[in-house]
């Protein structure tokens, strides 16, 4: 069911905000907590070289990406949410500050796990249709 009321999808905006938090913080740790704690994750990234079948691969390439990487905040447009039981689907757009198009789609899966929402997968592409 899609979700449209506000306070629902504050609760799943607030998962994205603090996702987003810790890599403007390189917070490694807390990153690590806002993921499933059984480590079975997928994470499709938009950069070459960074994708992960596992949640300690994704957190070995995203501290390597701490260390040197550029890190901006991101526009964020274009919320649908979607929420069946225990999972939802969150499909949003980013825009780099420096370089607005193309957009970032990003598809994330969220569980709930003892009334907190994890993140078991994460889809990011460049919208080939802005290229």
């Amino acid at each position: 069911m899609k979700i449209t009321n506000s306070k629902e999808i504050e609760k799943f905006k607030k998962v994205i905000d603090e996702y987003s938090n810790c890599f403007y913080r390189r917070d490694l740790e807390s990153l690590k907590e806002l993921y499933v704690s059984d480590g079975d994750i997928i994470y499709f990234d938009n950069h070459e070289g960074c994708d992960s079948t596992n949640l300690t691969d994704h957190l070995s390439k995203v501290a390597k990406f701490f260390e040197t990487g550029r890190i901006e905040e991101l526009i964020s447009e274009d919320m649908c949410i979607y929420q069946h039981g225990e999972s939802a689907c969150l499909l949003i757009k980013f825009r780099y500050p420096s370089k607005p198009r193309p957009c970032v789609r990003a598809t994330y899966h969220l569980e709930n796990h003892d009334h907190q929402w994890k993140i078991r997968h994460i889809h990011c592409s460049f919208d080939p249709n802005e290229l």
